[in-house]
């Protein structure tokens, strides 16, 4: 992160492991232009308080049942991304 608050495209970028990283673009926008690689995560080991707009890959819900599905968390429920139906928590 240069002085500016600029970020090299060419460099990676590291964080330790509870620590967030937080973008703030003067544009309102982040412009990802590969992929992103969220680390799959199991319905018990969300978050116990998540944040509106929170994004996870869930590999199981709450049930047990095999998902492997993006999901979001509306400020009330987590949802699917494919059909917006809520995620079963038990």
């Amino acid at each position: 992160l240069e002085a500016d608050g600029k970020i090299f495209a060419n460099e990676g970028i590291k964080t330790g492991t509870s620590k967030n990283l937080n973008l703030q673009p003067i544009t309102s926008m982040v412009k990802i232009t590969s992929f992103i690689n969220l680390a799959p995560v199991a319905y018990a080991s969300l978050p116990t308080a998540p944040a509106n707009g929170d994004v996870a890959f869930l590999t199981t819900d709450g049930a047990a049942a095999t998902k492997n599905k993006p999901i979001y968390y509306n400020g009330t429920d987590w949802k699917y991304f494919n059909d917006d139906s809520t995620v079963a928590a038990s």
